[in-house]
């Protein structure tokens, strides 16, 4: 099971990874694209900065599992010392359970919000496009990222080494 859930793990931030770099590229596309046009032609490119917006949620909900993926979160760390060496573990495993239900329960709520949006059959004024599959990267990505945390909290020893960031 172990293997598998180390396999899963390593595709699933692949293609995060994959799709944070085209929205990336999709996103700075629009942008460039609508500030040359203002800037050489005299008017932007219709709905450039809308389309930008909803390439960057996917940019954003990918970045956030890459980041649980790599050890990237940022994270407080005043209460490290206060459990004892000897219960560390159960600490951490306890700490990637409880990361898991807050995930799952913004996974609920966004998969919520994303139904209502489907059900009142939500368009964007501007791109007259449907927003539901624009707000499904939400569920999705704090949900793949709970998946994780179960994962770490099952096995510790897949629990990716913490970033070296500044406090």
């Amino acid at each position: 099971m172990k293997a598998l859930a180390t396999f899963v793990n390593d595709w699933i931030v692949r293609i995060e990874k994959s799709i944070a770099f085209a929205a990336f590229v999709l996103m700075l596309g629009a942008l460039a694209a609508d500030v040359i046009g203002r800037e050489i032609f005299g008017h932007g490119v219709f709905g450039a900065v809308k389309f930008a917006v909803y390439v960057l949620i996917y940019c954003a909900m990918s970045g956030f599992g890459i980041a649980t993926a790599t050890g990237s979160h940022l994270r407080p760390k005043f209460l490290d010392k206060a459990v004892p060496e000897a219960l560390a573990s159960v600490a951490v495993r306890l700490g990637q359970f409880a990361s898991a239900a807050i995930l799952l329960t913004l996974a609920w709520a966004g998969l919520t919000f994303v139904q209502l949006g489907m059900m009142l059959e939500e368009r964007d004024v501007t791109l007259d496009v449907l927003i539901w599959p624009v707000q499904l990267a939400i569920p999705v990505g704090f949900a793949l990222s709970a998946l994780r945390h179960i994962f770490y909290g099952i096995w510790l020893d897949l629990l990716p080494a913490e970033s070296a960031v500044a406090e």
